[in-house]
């Protein structure tokens, strides 16, 4: 029998994103904190006798042809192996969600088929590969809490932040194409303040990143943007907030409300009262890179 090995791929959101300027390659320059929560979609792989690679997702909507880049994506580590291999995607994470859950499928596929062949990839060039599939799929090799700029590709390993922060996660079923998401922020004039904290200041800590700090820090650039697109995201942050969230606002380009709560016990009362009142809505709390086990 056959050895299937079960990853988790998961979720993140933005504990802070700041949309610079335009570059020449058509992309923005950003600062922003990743942060990967636990909530994850998960991957089966199993190693077959012959060549060649089958996909399937309990979602119809994500594609896994021989054109999607979950195909291209575990063609490329095996062409020159003569393995072969069946990949089952169990979804879980909203589609064009702002929480990266694409983007951690492909780097989740890197890890996983390096480990079931024993590719001996270190960390280093899986990230250099990802580099090249996407810009924010470094992250998702590296996960625990990051701060990444430039593009999105140059990457900074924080300190975990300790505890944990509780949280909960509501979509209100709206799809937004991070391309599109750019292009509504380009034609936006509303641009909202920016926290007085500096995010650089992570770069120097030592020792474990407190929530107060982060309390201060978040801010998405997008938030005002998609607030006058879809007027339902400030529907939910301030849902959140009167229910005792600390700070809420939008991971990516949205669509998905986070709220940050100080205890889990406001986190769990708030879950109880508007569990069924949006498509989605999942509580949960960040997790730290050595708790990831790949």
């Amino acid at each position: 029998m056959s050895h299937v090995l079960k990853l988790k791929s998961y979720a993140k959101i933005n504990l802070y994103l700041d949309i610079g300027p335009k570059l020449d390659d058509g992309y923005h320059r950003i600062d922003t904190i990743m942060q990967t929560v636990n909530l994850y979609d998960e991957l089966f792989l199993e190693p077959i006798k012959t060549q060649g690679i089958f996909i399937q997702c309990n979602d119809r909507e994500v594609p896994v042809d021989k054109n999607s880049i979950i195909y291209r994506t575990a063609e490329m580590l095996l062409a020159n192996t003569k393995k072969g291999i069946k990949v089952f995607l169990n979804k879980r994470i909203p589609i064009a969600s702002g929480l990266g859950g694409g983007s951690s499928n492909i780097a989740t596929i890197l890890i996983g088929i390096n480990k079931l062949f024993k590719l001996s990839l270190d960390r280093s060039h899986l990230t250099d590969i990802a580099a090249n599939l996407g810009i924010d799929i470094p992250f998702f090799i590296i996960r625990g809490t990051v701060l990444a700029r430039g593009r999105g590709e140059q990457i900074f390993p924080l300190k975990p932040i300790h505890p944990s922060l509780p949280l909960i996660l509501v979509n209100p079923g709206i799809k937004i194409p991070t391309k599109w998401a750019y292009h509504l922020y380009d034609q936006s004039f509303d641009k909202s303040n920016k926290p007085i904290k500096k995010i650089s200041h992570y770069l120097k800590k030592k020792e474990a990143i407190k929530p107060i700090e982060i309390y201060q820090t978040i801010y998405n650039s997008f938030d005002s943007v998609m607030i006058k697109e879809y007027p339902v995201i400030e529907q939910i942050k301030n849902m959140l907030k009167d229910l005792g969230a600390i700070a809420a606002t939008i991971s990516g380009s949205g669509s998905t409300v986070y709220g940050v709560f100080a205890e889990r016990k406001q986190r769990d009362k708030c879950y109880s009262i508007i569990k069924d009142k949006y498509p989605f809505v999942y509580r949960t709390r960040t997790v730290q890179a050595r708790n990831i086990i790949f």
